[in-house]
């Protein structure tokens, strides 16, 4: 496949892409290096991709990179850092407030399930995970925050 047709398949999942590691990483700026890095990847690897679903592939891609960023600077996920052009979901900052205290790995597993739509099969995929652990991180995130909300 050529650069074009990548470009056609993965350019309109930026915006998306971006968001998520927002929410992952809690940093834009941070999330903005994931996702070129994952472009980057994406289209060095674009030879191998089967093109059954780019955006899974791709956001498998800066999930992965994300969690590897984590990692590799131990990040605590409960600190939050906030900078004046961060990426604000634009509706319910309560839900979201709540969302952003779960770890790294129910947050991503939460927003790709409920958000956008991914089976929990598809999200251990992607997560490289068990289903059954995805079930978990699920089941826990969205008990946490009703929780929260409720409280």
């Amino acid at each position: 496949m050529e650069s074009t047709s990548f470009e056609h398949a993965v350019a309109p999942h930026y915006p998306a892409l971006l968001q998520r590691l927002t929410v992952v990483l809690r940093d834009p700026h941070d999330a903005e290096d994931v996702a070129q890095e994952a472009y980057l990847r994406a289209f060095r690897a674009w030879h191998r991709f089967d093109g059954t679903d780019p955006r899974a592939w791709l956001y498998t891609i800066g999930l992965r990179l994300a969690f590897n960023e984590l990692r590799r600077r131990r990040v605590r996920v409960f600190e939050r850092r906030t900078r004046d052009d961060a990426w604000e979901p634009p509706l319910e900052p309560d839900l979201w407030a709540a969302i952003g205290r779960l770890s790294a790995q129910q947050r991503a597993a939460l927003v790709l399930h409920v958000v956008d739509g991914y089976t929990q099969a598809e999200v251990a995929g992607m997560l490289r995970s068990e289903p059954g652990t995805v079930a978990s991180w699920i089941s826990r995130a969205k008990a946490r925050v009703r929780q929260e909300l409720e409280g």
